[in-house]
């Protein structure tokens, strides 16, 4: 994580918009109202940040942050499941769980590749992390999208991307798209580069979805290039344009640079600190009592999450 933490928190932020594109999920998280306006969805992606830092930072023991934090979560998917199924929105599901395992990890993995990272040592043990990650998070080993080894996760990574999330981003509906806004303004205090348009060009983009193409080796193996395709760079605003012209040369040609991995991973670091203790731009958007975020309690355990359950 100290290592790759620039590509880890990317590859999760686009993950994350991702999985909005999944119907089943989408209608839980509708449901449950966590994720439908600036401020809920400000919330909500805050304390999913805190908590996978949770799992990271902190060590497999006892009574540590790392087990209350899971608890925390399982809880939470709990409590949703049967409040969302009892409402008629369905319940979270194994296949949606293992669906969400993919956005955690999914581009940071499979795309390593496309910004020049070969380190093995790091796709193990990712592998590893998020296997076990899964298992105490309630997923069955059938369902765990991670394998034994990095070998066979990134058949199975494959497959999903491919044959899940492709198509799921192709054709995704109004719902997605306002939940996809929410998103991105309510985590715009956090990273103020943020914009819908070249979030989802680069979320599209690493599904290898037509028309998402920058680079020439931004196609599938093997895949029929046609020229005359439309390219949907050209109807970004100029000021996505040069977010997605910056951003993907700096990651594509200049992230195997340690000094340049060490330069975003203190950004990272240093913006989640400040945001923790001083989020003066979350104050300033969405009010004093609505930017502190917490996960634990002063005593060091879990806080509950907040549910706007709708009956409609």
């Amino acid at each position: 994580m100290n290592k790759y933490r620039f590509l880890i928190t990317a590859g999760m932020l686009y993950g994350l918009v991702s999985v909005l594109a999944i119907p089943s999920i989408l209608r839980v998280l509708m449901c449950t109202r966590q994720s439908s306006t600036c401020v809920t969805a400000f919330r909500r992606y805050i304390r999913t940040i805190l908590h996978t830092n949770a799992w990271y930072d902190h060590p497999v023991s006892a009574n540590s942050k790392f087990w209350t934090s899971l608890r925390a979560v399982r809880k939470a998917h709990s409590k949703s499941s049967r409040a969302c199924s009892k409402l008629g929105a369905g319940q979270i599901t194994q296949k949606d769980l293992a669906l969400t395992q993919f956005g955690f990890i999914g581009y940071a993995t499979l795309g390593a590749h496309r910004v020049q990272l070969y380190d093995e040592e790091y796709l193990e043990s990712t592998t590893h992390m998020w296997r076990v990650l899964g298992y105490l998070l309630g997923i069955k080993d059938e369902y765990n999208i991670c394998g034994r080894n990095w070998a066979e996760t990134k058949l199975r990574l494959d497959i999903v991307m491919r044959r899940v999330y492709k198509p799921a981003l192709e054709n995704t509906n109004e719902d997605f798209e306002k939940m996809t806004k929410a998103l991105v303004e309510g985590l715009w205090p956090l990273n103020t580069t943020l914009t819908t348009g070249s979030v989802l060009f680069f979320t599209k983009r690493l599904t290898y979805i037509k028309g998402y193409e920058y680079y020439s080796f931004d196609h599938l193996p093997n895949e029929i290039i046609d020229p005359k395709q439309k390219l949907y760079y050209y109807d970004l605003g100029w000021y996505d344009r040069f977010l997605v012209t910056y951003g993907l040369f700096i990651v594509t040609y200049l992230h195997k640079y340690s000094i340049v991995r060490w330069y975003l991973n203190i950004r990272v670091w240093l913006n989640e600190l400040i945001f923790y203790y001083l989020p003066y731009i979350a104050i300033w958007k969405h009010g004093f009592k609505n930017s502190y975020v917490r996960i634990f309690t002063k005593d060091g355990g879990d806080k509950e999450f907040e549910f706007h359950l709708k009956a409609d």
